[in-house]
């Protein structure tokens, strides 16, 4: 029998309604199994209602939302937020949940101040724009949890060398900023950034759904096998869809996912062990690479 190898659950809160009625339920379900998992938070403003302009200008983007029938996902109010309907805040809006996430010995990362800014607008972004998000989201986890965060993760896996350049001074135990390839330090302009990155290493629901994807039990077999062959396996899981339509099939998939890995891990407990291990972590060049499912490039590494 082949060796096994614990999963890692990462869990991004991209919107205020995930962050208010799906933390309350993934803790609920983590709760059950006895598991931890780290969640990557999203502090600042809920302006999802504004992926609507992107629809404009991105074919693929407008066929992942009809494909994934977004408005039954992440309902009407998080559709219209920021656009029709004020954009509220995220996890600066819950700051009691963000510290029970914390006491029930969950992993928090930081994902982003103002999540669909980075995603649409990362690449136009300047160095300082770029660093003022970093230091908003920074100052609202700081200020709810009493100290400094430790890791980041990308929103959308989107990232580009100055991004990449500016979070790698930060003082970060680790990233996960990536898809695809093995956990890596990153090669950027010929300099090797000091930031361990830790890839999401099969899809989502969400890309299960807007390739076609719909059948319950072939979603199962999917992000199974996805997993099944790597060392350091990474499922990604969002608030508004493993704790929203799709809780109850998040919590058949959890024993299955356990069956095959043996126990679930942290993403700091996963830095911990590559970071200790005899054989060193490899240095990969940055790349972006397609995603079936998934509208335009994420950031990778080759």
């Amino acid at each position: 029998m082949s060796k096994r190898h614990a999963v890692a659950f990462k869990i991004d809160v991209d919107t205020h309604d995930g962050m208010r009625d799906g933390v309350p339920v993934l803790l609920e379900t983590l709760e059950a199994f006895g598991i931890k998992a780290t969640f990557c938070l999203s502090y600042g403003p809920d302006n999802a209602g504004r992926a609507i302009f992107r629809l404009f200008r991105d074919t693929a983007f407008l066929k992942k939302m009809l494909n994934t029938s977004a408005p039954s996902l992440y309902g009407w109010r998080t559709i219209l937020s920021g656009t029709l309907l004020p954009a509220r805040p995220i996890a600066t809006a819950f700051p009691d949940l963000v510290r029970n996430i914390a006491t029930a010995g969950h992993e928090i990362a930081v994902h982003a101040w103002d999540h669909r800014k980075w995603q649409d607008h990362l690449h136009e972004m300047s160095r300082a724009e770029i660093r003022a998000e970093f230091d908003a989201a920074f100052r609202a986890h700081e200020k709810i949890l009493g100290s400094r965060p430790h890791a980041v993760a990308a929103p959308g896996w989107q990232a580009t060398e100055q991004s990449l350049e500016v979070e790698a001074g930060l003082g970060l135990r680790w990233a996960s900023d990536l898809r695809q390839g093995p956990p890596c330090y990153l090669e950027i302009k010929g300099r090797t950034l000091p930031l361990l990155q830790i890839p999401t290493t099969g899809p989502c629901i969400e890309e299960l759904l807007a390739s076609g994807c719909k059948s319950e039990p072939e979603m199962a077999r999917v992000l199974c096998n996805a997993l099944a062959s790597e060392k350091y396996p990474v499922l990604a899981v969002h608030a508004e869809v493993e704790g929203g339509p799709y809780a109850a099939f998040f919590k058949r998939l959890i024993p299955e996912l356990l069956k095959r890995h043996g126990s679930a891990i942290t993403l700091g407990e996963m830095a911990d062990r590559l970071t200790s291990q005899a054989r060193p972590v490899p240095t990969r060049r940055f790349a972006a690479i397609t995603l079936p499912g998934r509208a335009g490039k994420v950031a990778s590494s080759r």
